[in-house]
């Protein structure tokens, strides 16, 4: 598959922004959205992007909205967007989504986003490996998933489960981690209770405990959030979910069988 754009220039636009990415995440994203990907350039230079993933035609995901910052104030950010959107519109997709920072709600608002729900990234620093649970990798319930996320995501976490760790207690629930640029994250994570998302994330701490990770959630998950500060995290940056479209969709990926998002940009 040829990339929509380089790795190396679209890598350097979420280090310049001091993002988690890394390479991986950006092929990852590019297999999934092939045809959703945009980008604005200077000359030969990427100087902005913006990625929409389309999660059957009941949701798409608005994400990777960068823009370097010589270029920033030009417009471009918002051009993508509307390529985005015209995209989801053309698809017919229900429901857009994004995870957005005070900077960009405004923005967002004036487009027809409405707020939904606040979310935030959480971050634990390297320490120590708790003993480990008993659970490892295993089978990813599907069906689970689609009862959590209220749409159909399996091609992205089948990717993940093929070049990522997974973590699963059969018939109880399942979690991911993958490595990034600066810190491991954790996530998705999808259980039938707290304490099987409390033994899935121990399990991962018992691997990668000794070096920094981080996990992002819904804010109003009150027992995702006990667990994560439980085992360390603490909280370091709040976005604001916002959602375009079909209101009754409104609520999709708040379920709390849900403990740790995909990440902002995967919802």
């Amino acid at each position: 598959m040829i990339p929509p754009f380089p790795i190396p220039q679209a890598l350097a636009l979420s280090t310049e922004a001091g993002w988690n990415q890394n390479a991986a995440d950006w092929q990852r994203l590019f297999r999934l959205a092939p045809d959703g990907c945009f980008g604005a350039w200077a000359g030969e230079r990427l100087v902005s992007t913006t990625v929409a993933l389309v999660y059957e035609k009941r949701l798409a995901w608005i994400g990777m909205v960068l823009t370097t910052e010589s270029q920033r104030g030009k417009g471009h950010a918002r051009n993508l967007l509307l390529q985005a959107l015209d995209y989801c519109d053309r698809g017919n997709i229900e429901s857009v989504k994004l995870d957005a920072t005070d900077l960009g709600r405004p923005v967002y608002a004036k487009l027809g986003f409405v707020d939904e729900r606040a979310v935030s990234r959480w971050i634990r620093p390297a320490s120590s490996r708790p003993a480990s649970p008993v659970t490892g990798p295993g089978p990813i319930d599907l069906q689970l998933d689609l009862e959590a996320f209220g749409a159909d995501r399996s091609a992205f976490l089948q990717l993940l489960a093929a070049e990522n760790e997974t973590y699963s207690i059969p018939g109880r629930g399942f979690a991911f981690a993958r490595p990034g640029r600066l810190a491991w994250h954790f996530g998705p994570s999808v259980s039938r209770d707290a304490d099987s998302a409390a033994t899935l994330l121990q399990a991962f701490l018992a691997a990668h405990g000794d070096q920094p990770s981080m996990l992002d959630l819904c804010d109003e998950h009150e027992a995702a959030a006990r667990i994560a500060r439980q085992a360390g995290y603490q909280p370091v940056r709040r976005l604001l979910r916002m959602y375009r479209g079909d209101p009754r969709l409104s609520t999709l990926a708040s379920g709390n069988l849900i403990y740790a998002l995909g990440a902002f940009e995967y919802g």
